[in-house]
């Protein structure tokens, strides 16, 4: 199988030899997730926004040593966390904040179809995407990091301080809301069981 050139192991293997183009690609992949998760903690777009940013610095000025990280996705979130709640004290608030105002996941699957399950597949990718925005915050963003960011439960549960159970149970009602987004939409007419079955399971 040929390598990811864009996941994360490899990208700070990249960046650890230097090449900026890594850099900017991990950047750009991962640097609005990372805000959206800053958010939920210090509720300001404009800290979150420069707390991701030191932390991308951080990241370049010290990838001489990024071999040493044996999670890279848990130690974005984790590092991002621990700066929010820094700043928290500094700024004199609780640090231990409700599941509130985090943005919408935003889905990415690559397909390899004809033109017309493309197209298929483009409508169902817009209204799964629109099913993720109208779920409950906490489910959102549980969600997110489990399906998108592929954290384990239990990394998530020590991360938004939740039960291991309450993630597991987010997941299963998330992709319960998708899967009767789907149905409705081949019920519909709009594309044959098997294909929209096929798609579903690309997302999960």
């Amino acid at each position: 199988m040929a390598e990811d050139l864009t996941s994360i192991r490899t990208l700070f293997a990249r960046i650890q030899r230097g090449e900026k183009q890594a850099f900017d690609q991990l950047y750009l992949l991962h640097f609005d997730n990372l805000k959206q998760f800053a958010q939920h903690y210090v509720k300001r777009e404009e800290a979150a926004d420069e707390l991701v940013s030191d932390l991308f610095v951080q990241v370049w000025l010290r990838k001489a040593s990024l071999n040493e990280i044996n999670h890279p996705t848990r130690y974005l979130y984790q590092s991002v966390k621990n700066g929010c709640l820094s700043y928290l004290k500094k700024e004199n608030r609780h640090a231990r904040v409700s599941l509130d105002e985090v943005d919408p996941a935003n889905l990415q699957i690559a397909i390899t179809a004809s033109p017309e399950q493309l197209l298929e597949y483009k409508e169902l990718l817009t209204l799964l995407e629109e099913a993720v925005d109208l779920m409950p915050d906490q489910r959102r963003t549980v969600f997110r990091l489990v399906k998108e960011d592929r954290l384990k439960c239990r990394e998530v549960a020590e991360l938004l301080g939740l039960s291991v159970r309450t993630v597991e149970n987010q997941v299963y009602r998330a992709v319960r809301q998708l899967n009767d987004v789907v149905e409705r939409y081949f019920d519909a007419g709009n594309a044959d069981q098997g294909r929209a079955n096929r798609f579903f399971f690309l997302v999960i």
